[in-house]
């Protein structure tokens, strides 16, 4: 007789399997189907075209055992609106025109269109009481398809799905294509009461101004329970420190007394922030930990010290984590230089050097210099710890892969665990006076890394050991970089530093356990 395992193992076990190989192990027994069954129906998506699928998912979804499954939530503000217009392979006949007309819904049996728009009414009344039927959504997305729709307040189907949420709900985001804010938010805001994350995406179709006022209001709404704030701009002149501008209270008091976490992207953001945004962060200093920011172009200010502008910077100094992507790709954007991206950087870390301890700076190339005076800063704060303060993940694009810069960081850093450096090109001595076609702060490299290159770095790195240095992760990138030229510089690092246990390069990564042989790690698992 085969003893029976206890389900709490069967559990256990289950963690260790990819979600991949998990999914198809249902039929094993009934702790594995529930799983299966979760891994399916966790995360629905119904902001769609209606098809005759469309009707048969949902009343599949409106079961019991499979409705308080759901707990990803995708819907279209104006689903009905979208659906209802003809598609390009349809015409309307006089037949149509007939049958729209005929009483008791007669002119669906007579028409495809009308057949089609009856069927779309009903399958929008079939999802509207299917919401309701969904105890346990954590995580709701409203999308705005069309941006044209009229209405001042959401329709029926957000109605109730924000009812059906109300009490568990912790995720919100909305992507708005109109200024139309109204018809995306919740009408009693109020009652989310548990919601703690909120993305908002404004991405008009034509450029015109985000409704701050609405915003205001429905900010105000949850502002004593959110923690997470991401605001995002895209295709519009309008400016997100407007938006902020709405939030700001008088007295310096916090808008979100909780908040701990702070995105803002926008098109046009200067290297140094508005003081608006500058003013928003301040009243936050006290409680935000990470913040992700976008610089596209150069500030006014950039001939200025760092120094004369303290008063223009924010004092964070519990900030845990920053990343600054680069911006320079969307339109209008300049790259910056060395220079003006360390006094970019500098703003925002120069009070955080004893509580950073993830840090990613992807909005310039930095020359060796300029980024050792950076973790100079970083190394200055009232922290008892190591050179380079509590910081454990860099993120980083450089002007040139070289010893120089692996010493740099060794000397300075020697307690980072993660280390991801972009490059433009590889050197084997960085103080050398050497002209190369990429120029000041530029981030191409210069075609293929050849032989000639990579031999001479890799010689030179045999004669470095950082045995202090406990890096555990090391990856490297590089436009046009081959995976097995990543893989030819990386392995012989790995022998600088012995407690490597993972590199990546493009399109590859390698592993080990302690004392074991590289192994290659499979992406397509989870």
């Amino acid at each position: 007789m085969i003893p029976t395992i206890p389900p709490e193992l069967w559990l256990r076990t289950a963690w260790f399997i990819p979600s991949s190989i998990r999914r198809d192990l249902y039929p094993v027994n009934p702790v594995f189907l529930d799983l299966a069954l979760n891994d399916r129906y966790s995360d629905i998506n119904l902001a769609i075209r209606w098809t005759t699928a469309t009707t048969k998912q949902l009343k599949h979804l409106n079961q019991p055992h499979i409705a308080h499954r759901v707990q990803r939530l995708t819907l279209s503000s104006d689903w009905l609106e979208s659906n209802m217009h003809l598609d390009p392979s349809e015409e309307v006949t006089l037949r149509t025109t007939v049958a729209w007309y005929l009483p008791f819904d007669l002119g669906r049996f007579i028409d495809p269109i009308v057949c089609r728009i009856s069927d779309t009414k009903r399958c929008n009344a079939l999802m509207e009481t299917t919401l309701v039927n969904f105890p346990n959504i954590s995580s709701l997305i409203i999308v705005q398809e069309t941006g044209l729709s009229s209405q001042i307040q959401p329709g029926p189907l957000l109605v109730h799905a924000y009812t059906a949420c109300a009490a568990n709900l912790r995720t919100l985001a909305l992507i708005a294509t109109s200024a139309n804010f109204n018809a995306l938010f919740p009408p009693n805001a109020s009652l989310l009461t548990s919601l703690e994350e909120v993305t908002l995406t404004f991405a008009p179709q034509d450029d015109c101004s985000a409704d701050a006022e609405a915003a205001s209001t429905f900010f105000q709404a949850i502002a004593s329970t959110l923690t997470t704030l991401n605001i995002s701009f895209h295709g519009t002149s309008d400016e997100p420190s407007r938006l902020l501008q709405s939030f700001l209270r008088q007295g310096g008091k916090a808008t979100f007394p909780k908040l701990e976490s702070f995105s803002l992207f926008h098109s046009e953001p200067p290297a140094s922030p508005s003081s608006n945004i500058v003013q928003f962060l301040n009243q936050h200093a006290d409680t935000l930990k990470h913040l992700r920011l976008q610089h596209t172009r150069l500030s006014p200010f950039a001939s200025q010290s760092v120094d004369d502008l303290d008063p223009l910077f924010p004092v964070l100094p519990h900030l845990e984590s920053l990343n600054i992507l680069d911006g320079s790709s969307s339109p209008n954007g300049q790259e910056l230089t060395s220079n003006q991206g360390l006094d970019a950087a500098r703003a925002y870390v120069q009070h955080s050097g004893s509580t950073l301890t993830s840090l990613d700076l992807m909005h310039c190339s930095f020359t060796l210099h300029d980024l050792g005076t950076l973790l100079d800063i970083l190394g200055r704060g009232p922290s008892e710890d190591t050179e380079g303060g509590r910081l454990k993940s860099l993120t980083v694009t450089v002007q040139f892969l070289s010893p120089q810069l692996l010493d740099m960081l060794a000397e300075k850093l020697p307690q980072l665990d993660r280390l991801k450096v972009h490059f433009a090109d590889l050197r084997t001595n960085d103080g050398a006076d050497v002209l190369t076609s990429t120029g000041e702060g530029s981030r191409a490299g210069s075609g293929d890394l050849t032989h000639e290159v990579v031999e001479p770095f890799l010689l030179e790195m045999k004669t470095r050991s950082y045995s202090r240095w406990t890096l555990r992760s090391f990856g490297i990138d590089r436009t046009c970089l081959r995976p097995d030229t990543a893989m030819a510089i990386l392995m012989p690092l790995a022998l600088c530093i012995p407690h490597l246990v993972e590199i990546d390069g493009p399109f590859v990564k390698m592993w080990r356990e302690s004392g074991s042989t590289w192994k290659e790690s499979d992406y397509g698992l989870n």
